[in-house]
């Protein structure tokens, strides 16, 4: 489904309300057709495609959920930050990145990305910088690169239209993801503060919503605030020592009924990242194949 924002700037609704496997994207319906991410729905891609035309995706970051039917577009030029173009260009570095390269979910993974989220690597045409402007036809938007849930994740501030799009930075109740490899938390959090800062009327996510109405800074907050509530919870579950197998178990991030490789990934993907800090704040160790606090 499509909900016009503007005449010019449209919502592509994700199937599922925009939770994963899909995501929503944005169309610019000027400069030939613009399209933001292409992981909403085929058909209306198809649709864009053959009745208003695609001159580029521009791809907020390389996400299986943002990329899954990029691959319906073999010719059409794409967009990225300069940041988040390699992961775009090369499956060997996607994989690093999302810090399964040689590890038990590389076969995984490698499969994922073959199956059901065919990933194709694709030359990245334009590199996008922080701060550039870009035209599409009449329509002028903002680039806004914030590091965090990606090396490059790319928001988009339409200031004449008054619509920031945030893309994974979602505002959703399960919170940020901040686990691939290049990532971190005090990166995300301050892109995340910097998202809030910037005046819109309409903010647009990649998942569920899909708008909010600005300012978003309490949002924002609560948000945030997700990082800390699992941060407690792992330091209570590390009130006895764990291994990362019995960490990773536990399932502090999506819950005991969640099972299998995905989750197994993310679980430890975004913990890691807790202990990582826990122990360069001296609050936590490794000691005998086993974290615990200090």
């Amino acid at each position: 489904m499509i909900h016009r924002l503007t005449d010019r700037v449209w919502i592509v609704e994700g199937g599922k309300n925009g939770r994963y496997p899909y995501a929503h994207s944005l169309y610019v319906a000027d400069g030939g057709g613009i399209l933001v991410d292409a992981g909403c729905d085929p058909a209306e891609i198809e649709r864009l495609r053959k009745e208003n035309g695609i001159a580029a995706v521009v791809m907020t970051h390389y996400h299986e959920d943002h990329f899954t039917f990029l691959s319906r577009l073999p010719d059409t030029p794409v967009w990225s930050s300069a940041a988040d173009a390699p992961a775009l260009e090369s499956l060997e570095t996607l994989l690093a990145w999302y810090g399964v390269l040689g590890t038990e979910w590389d076969a995984f993974y490698r499969k994922l990305f073959a199956e059901t989220f065919p990933f194709a690597p694709r030359k990245v045409a334009r590199r996008i910088a922080d701060g550039e402007e870009l035209r599409f036809g009449d329509t002028r938007a903002v680039a806004v690169v914030a590091p965090g849930h990606t090396p490059g994740h790319l928001c988009l501030h339409f200031p004449d239209d008054g619509i920031l799009f945030l893309g994974d930075y979602d505002l959703t109740a399960f919170g940020p993801w901040y686990g691939d490899a290049p990532c971190g938390i005090d990166a995300f959090r301050r892109s995340a503060r910097r998202l809030a800062a910037i005046a819109a009327d309409r903010i647009v996510v990649s998942h569920e919503g899909p708008v909010h109405r600005g300012p978003i800074a309490e949002k924002m907050l609560a948000y945030l605030a997700v990082i800390d509530r699992r941060e407690e919870a792992l330091r209570d579950h590390l009130r006895e020592p764990r291994t990362r197998a019995e960490i990773i178990a536990r399932r502090l991030i999506y819950g005991s009924d969640r099972d299998g490789p995905w989750f197994d990934y993310g679980e430890w993907a975004l913990l890691s990242k807790h202990l990582d800090a826990m122990i360069a704040r001296g609050e936590a160790a490794l000691r005998d194949g086993a974290y615990v606090l200090t």
